[in-house]
């Protein structure tokens, strides 16, 4: 089956989640590092949890009740509005350097681009429009349209669904293991960003195509047989 749409995740995979970092040390001081470790611990397991047991709450605020635990953890408790304020630093997180170059390769192969993320509709516009890198996509699929987070089915279904095509003729792109699991799991054809670690096969299922990083993305899909 031709591949016909690439989807990429976004935090993590286009954008480097420690741009966070400046903002979550000045916050915290001498225990910023340790913050932000505790926040990245928490943030997706919570995000599993919430969809569970059908508590869905957007990704701002998973963030944000995210970063206040691990702030606890570390002796500091921060006020409502001073932890939304701090997550707010994810609409403004700085893409990974060879983004963009990688995406212009893609277009110019005539493929359709989309980014498939846990974030909001609005949070998503910003972030990449932010990183300029929004005339690049054709559709911004954000989990608040469905209400659920990854790895639940509803989310993977809005990428073949918004194009108008089968489930196998979109590459979902991630730099996290069990997004690739969930998408292989659902019937997308699934590309993991390795950036040095080893493919690890998150419930066993291996990635149809490997790249080290987002250069290497076009030549790994075509090696692959998905381009």
């Amino acid at each position: 089956m031709t591949v016909r749409v690439i989807a990429f995740d976004a935090f993590g995979t286009l954008f480097d989640l420690g741009g966070l970092a400046p903002r979550v040390r000045d916050t915290f001081g001498e225990a910023g590092d340790e913050v932000l470790a505790g926040f990245l611990a928490r943030l997706v397991p919570w995000s599993w949890h919430a969809t569970a047991a059908g508590r869905y709450r957007p990704f701002p605020e998973m963030a944000a009740l995210a970063l206040s635990s691990a702030g606890l953890e570390q002796g500091v408790e921060l006020s409502d509005a001073s932890a939304a304020e701090l997550a707010s630093g994810l609409g403004s997180l700085p893409a990974f350097p060879d983004a963009e170059g990688a995406l212009v390769d893609l277009e110019a192969r005539g493929l359709s681009l989309a980014v498939l993320s846990n974030g909001t509709s609005d949070g998503l516009r910003r972030l990449v429009e932010a990183g300029g890198l929004g005339p690049r996509f054709a559709r911004l699929l954000a989990a608040d349209e469905v209400g659920r987070f990854k790895p639940a089915p509803e989310v993977y279904a809005m990428a073949p669904r918004a194009f108008g095509v089968e489930a196998g003729e979109v590459v979902l792109v991630s730099g996290n293991d069990w997004d690739v699991a969930g998408a292989a799991q659902y019937g997308l054809k699934t590309a993991w960003i390795a950036r040095g670690r080893p493919v690890t096969r998150a419930l066993g299922i291996e990635p149809d195509a490997v790249a080290e990083e987002l250069a290497d993305l076009p030549e790994a899909l075509r090696v692959a047989g998905l381009l």
